[in-house]
């Protein structure tokens, strides 16, 4: 629960910084995007405070902030204040080459993970040592790390061995 709580607190306050960094730069919002609109565009008072008003940067970050919540609690991710369009669809479509990503990451961390490890474990397996995983001092501490990522991968997504679930395996495996 603490840790939950933790979390959540880290988490807020990550997404306030980011939320207060156009003020936080010490540069005029306001005209931070009519340079990213149209570099071309001369900054008068008129324009700026046109875009001042368009967004609702004059009243002030928190307030703004505080409106983008309540809008996230709703589901709406809010307006891109450079092109005007809706903000969730190009998250979205963010989000979907990340987790391409980071599952194609994973399946190369794994093959080279067991690449690694297979030689250990064949020897282990083919000198007779308790479980195929290599006796417990002739292991390296970095192929007992990679091994123990990868079966706690597996149990954690319900995978099991062939011995069944994690108490019937044999104690030397998880020093």
């Amino acid at each position: 629960m603490k840790t939950a709580a933790a979390r959540t607190a880290a988490l807020a306050a990550v997404v306030t910084v980011i939320g207060l960094l156009p003020w936080l730069s010490g540069k005029d919002p306001a005209l931070s995007l009519l340079r990213a609109r149209s570099a071309e565009q001369e900054a008068t008072r008129e324009t700026l405070a046109a875009i001042r008003e368009d967004l609702g940067l004059d009243t002030g970050p928190l307030m703004q902030l505080a409106a983008w919540a309540v809008g996230l609690a709703r589901g709406d991710l809010g307006l891109s204040w450079v092109s005007g369009t809706d903000v969730l669809p190009s998250v979205l479509s963010g989000l979907k080459v990340s987790l391409s990503l980071m599952g194609a990451s994973l399946v190369v961390a794994l093959l080279i993970a067991s690449a690694l490890c297979a030689p250990v474990v064949m020897r282990g397996a083919r000198d007779g040592s308790d479980g195929g995983v290599g006796g417990g001092t002739a292991r390296p501490a970095g192929v007992r790390a990679i091994w123990l990522v990868i079966v706690n991968s597996g149990i954690r997504c319900g995978l099991r061995g062939v011995r069944g679930p994690r108490n019937e395996y044999p104690a030397s495996m998880w020093r």
